[in-house]
């Protein structure tokens, strides 16, 4: 998934009103072939970046299809192994959303990622009736859990978690943090985002938006947002997507699940505001198989759940949907 949710405020003192006790910490650094920037508030100014680490390291063993040995890649070689509770948290949440948008979402669409080149492999001389042959190995429907570990329909089918994983990890680093007494902190990774409490100016932390655009501009901002113990994802297209060398065909990172072939929408980007970051991740990606109209439908049954929508008209215009709560956190747009 393209995040294209930027930070722009920064923590740049060092104590928090007057208690010289309590200290901005930063940690970042490289993890699901993303970055990570994580900023807290810590007692002492204790630093906790080897928990971070050692969280980030285990979500990979378990939800990386890049590392051979993670559960998801036995999995998806048909080895027997039993699943860990992260991986059965975010399966468990993946077929949630993916029932709930009817398929929308779909955590078996890993061969037509890889078929497309967004994944682990890319597959060569692509035609419909490969993608056919794939479609058959495809569905949510097709696998479950019993006794630990994952049963497939199809020995074809394979798991990506990668439209939910990097919500989830934002999740896993925030109740840690949490565990450790500590409140106020703002999470990012890849761009999926979790703030709580207040940042050291005892303000909401505030949040920009890029415009959708290819390249970033001077004025790059869609909308400003402040947020207090609130989750941010988004997905877009605009930036994330590969060329055929052969033909020149630019391809949308976005799969649809229910056809095997890449989106082709007005809809340009996508933002979700919810509690849960791995729930508002798996909803961003849905959001932009099914649309703005059945966005709005599923967001009506949903009022815990916010989002911005930008899109383009016929003359190539952009515009944008918001629900209230999204308007009600904004600082700034642009529109």
């Amino acid at each position: 998934m393209m995040k294209y949710v930027f930070i722009i405020s920064a923590l740049l003192i060092s104590c928090v009103d007057s208690n010289p006790k309590k200290k901005i910490v930063t940690n970042f650094g490289n993890t699901q072939g993303t970055t990570y920037s994580i900023k807290y508030i810590s007692s002492h100014g204790i630093n906790y970046q080897n928990d971070i680490d050692s969280i980030l390291r285990a979500v990979d063993l378990s939800l990386s299809t890049y590392i051979n040995e993670s559960i998801i890649s036995k999995i998806n070689r048909n080895e027997s192994v039993k699943i860990d509770s992260m991986f059965t948290r975010v399966f468990e949440m993946a077929l949630k959303i993916a029932t709930e948008t009817n398929g929308s979402f779909d955590p078996t669409i890993a061969p037509l990622v890889n078929f497309w080149g967004f994944g682990y492999e890319e597959i060569s001389n692509k035609n419909q009736k490969k993608i056919v042959n794939l479609m058959q190995s495809v569905g949510y429907k097709k696998i479950s859990i019993k006794d630990g570990h994952i049963i497939k329909e199809h020995p074809n089918t394979q798991i990506d978690f990668n439209a939910i994983a990097q919500g989830f990890t934002v999740d896993l680093v925030g109740e840690h943090l949490q565990q450790l007494g500590i409140t106020n902190y703002m999470i990012e990774i890849g761009g999926e985002l979790k703030c709580s409490g207040l940042n050291a100016d005892n303000k909401p932390w505030r949040i920009g938006i890029d415009k959708p655009s290819e390249e970033i501009q001077k004025e790059r901002y869609q909308a400003i947002i402040e947020v207090s113990n609130k989750a941010i994802a988004s997905s877009g297209n605009y930036r994330h997507y590969k060329v055929d060398e052969k033909t020149g065909m630019k391809y949308a990172h976005t799969i649809n699940p229910k056809t095997g072939v890449p989106l082709q929408t007005n809809l340009l980007g996508v933002t979700v505001l919810t509690e849960s970051c791995m729930e508002a991740d798996a909803l961003a990606t849905a959001f932009m198989v099914m649309g703005i109209e059945t966005s709005k439908q599923y967001l009506n049954k949903h009022p815990e759940i916010d989002a911005l929508f930008i899109y383009s008209n016929s003359k190539g215009e952009w515009l944008q949907y918001q629900t209230e709560g999204f308007e009600n956190v904004s600082v700034y747009q642009s529109m």
